[in-house]
């Protein structure tokens, strides 16, 4: 196996970032590849380092799975961040609402340091709702949590990717996760190459995981990677031996 294969750098540049990159409006999901190369891959459509964590504004916005947010300052006082130029009765009233719609709505005068790793992601979604970048990326950002805070999640992450019609992009490994919120679905390879598998997503919102459609869609996918995981295994296998 080649060493750029390993390198998250060198994987994303095997890839036209303008080529890739959503268009206002587009939900584009990049699901399979290696994780550290797909997340390079995803901070690339934007320009960034494999390894960047910008502060989002309003032109972008990362969702990852470690969000970062003033310790000092409660929950409201962090997200009054996201409505510089807001008059303070309306900046009460949206981070309100914001936090009600992730489930926090009776905690926003606690602080980052005393809420649950799901309410942190939860603050996080809220931020972006607020901000609605022009440019939305989303890196795995419930990889950390377990299914029942996955499920909680699912739907204000949903809206984020819809509302305002950002040109959103999602880096998953989740087969599922890629049907339920993209309109183009791009596999990545598990070595530095060309894309293995492209798919359009026409099913209507909202996605119903038991639909005839959704499962056809999930069940290609999931052929897909494993025919690319096959690909790259006798790789694998001669670095074994």
């Amino acid at each position: 196996m080649s060493v750029c294969s390993h390198d998250p750098k060198l994987f994303a540049a095997g890839f036209d970032a303008a080529a890739l990159r959503p268009a206002s409006g587009q939900v584009v999901a990049l699901l399979g590849g290696p994780v550290a190369g797909r997340s390079a891959v995803l901070r690339a459509l934007a320009g960034l380092d494999a390894d960047a964590d910008p502060v989002p504004t309003a032109e972008l916005g990362l969702l990852g799975s470690r969000p970062s947010f003033f310790p000092w300052l409660n929950l409201a006082e962090n997200l009054a961040f996201a409505l510089p130029g807001a008059t303070p009765f309306a900046r009460e009233g949206l981070i309100a609402n914001a936090l009600v719609r992730v489930g926090l709505g009776g905690l926003a005068e606690r602080r980052p340091g005393t809420v649950s790793a799901v309410e942190l992601q939860g603050l996080a979604i809220a931020r972006l709702s607020l901000l609605r970048p022009k440019l939305l990326l989303v890196d795995a950002p419930f990889a950390e949590l377990d299914e029942e805070a996955q499920r909680r999640l699912a739907a204000p992450l949903a809206d984020l990717c819809r509302q305002g019609r950002p040109a959103a992009a999602i880096a998953t490994g989740c087969v599922e996760e890629a049907v339920r919120l993209a309109d183009r679905i791009l596999v990545l390879p598990q070595t530095p190459g060309p894309l293995a598998f492209r798919l359009d997503n026409l099913l209507p919102y909202p996605r119903e995981p038991r639909s005839v459609g959704f499962v056809a869609l999930r069940r290609e996918l999931r052929r897909s990677l494993e025919k690319e995981l096959g690909a790259a295994q006798p790789e694998v296998a001669e670095v074994a031996a």
